[in-house]
């Protein structure tokens, strides 16, 4: 049954202009796929359109064929990479190769819809996204957001010394660590990271609405932070003081559509309990899993269900590991480093 209203970008004129809607109808290879999440600035070749005329802040149309490729979609727009989520479910990283329109026409094709020029209608149906919907950045999601318990603007000193001067620089609560910009705008520049779970959070009496946060260990790092009112300093106090009190063991961070292991929780040498099933972890990176070893209490670790293809032989170098889970990867071998865990049963 045909749906009216549809919007669809090859029928609305005020989605695009006459030439990108003439250069959509010379091929029905030829579409629109609905990226949210970034702002895409649009730059047509001579060869033909390839974005939107009316740039928007979370949805933006992207003119492409089944040919195109996730790789060249990046390159128009100075992308890092595509997502896509199926059914509002976990969210996965495109490979270069990947095809996002002709996924869509897959799709399609799947629930019945067969007439080629139909077929490009309803891809370039926004509601169609419901279902299947692309992503120019990872999306965050809700219960990550709530990790960050508190964050602002305010005077930074680092160290004891009475040298270092003030400066203002965001500074982030999150997780169990105290993140300070390196500049005040916390998008640009270096994050300083301080692991705060063990550490202490005390009033600096010589100064109005002062606290000092610290680290613990041996190499224990200190910053001081100037708040403007009260009510500010009590919170962060109240906050911070629970983050230092208490001890991380179990971890679940299953079904959360992660890449890395976040970087704040190396930070943390109580964590006993790791559950990351249902992820797309990958090898390198900061938070990838050759970064795994360094949790020197690890005992249970759940891999399963993360399409490693391979089976990660840095797991071998957990040699505290009693539990470990790496089922449904498509793993075809074991290395023979598995044995060097003698404690698994």
């Amino acid at each position: 049954m045909k749906r009216n209203g549809s919007r669809g970008c090859v029928t609305r004129k005020n989605r695009f202009g006459s030439r990108e809607r003439d250069w959509l109808k010379g091929d029905t290879q030829r579409g629109c796929v609905c990226l949210y999440g970034g702002t895409v600035d649009p730059q047509p070749p001579a060869s033909g359109p390839q974005a939107s005329s009316t740039p928007q802040t979370d949805l933006q149309l992207v003119l492409c064929s089944t040919t195109t490729t996730v790789e060249e979609l990046c390159a128009q727009r100075d992308g890092h990479g595509l997502y896509v989520q199926l059914h509002g479910d976990l969210v996965r990283r495109l490979d270069p190769t990947e095809r996002p329109l002709q996924m869509l026409y897959d799709y399609l094709a799947a629930m019945g819809y067969a007439e080629p020029v139909r077929v490009q209608q309803e891809a370039a149906n926004s509601d169609l996204s419901c279902l299947i919907r692309f992503y120019s950045e990872p999306p965050v999601n809700a219960d990550q957001q709530e990790r960050t318990l508190l964050k602002g603007i305010f005077n930074v000193r680092k160290g004891k010394s009475q040298l270092h001067k003030w400066a203002e620089r965001q500074v982030i609560l999150c997780g169990t660590c105290l993140i300070v910009a390196s500049v005040k705008d916390s998008l640009t520049g270096k994050m300083h990271i301080l692991p705060l779970v063990g550490g202490k959070v005390e009033e600096v009496k010589r100064r109005q609405h002062c606290l000092m946060f610290s680290s613990a260990g041996s190499q224990a790092q200190t910053y001081f932070v100037n708040f403007d009112a009260l009510a500010d300093y009590q919170r962060w106090h109240r906050q911070a003081s629970k983050v230092v009190s208490q001890t991380v063991s179990l971890v679940d961070l299953s079904c959360y559509s992660l890449e890395v292991v976040p970087e704040y929780l190396f930070y943390s040498q109580d964590i006993t309990h790791l559950n990351l099933r249902h992820n797309f972890m990958s090898l390198q990176g900061p938070g990838g899993l050759l970064n795994l070893p360094k949790f020197s209490q690890l005992k249970s670790l759940n891999l399963s269900h993360n399409r490693l293809g391979v089976f990660p032989e840095c797991v071998c170098e957990i040699l505290t590991l009693t539990e470990l889970n790496l089922s449904c990867n498509s793993l075809l071998t074991v290395p023979v480093q598995i044995g060097n865990l003698q404690r698994l049963p």
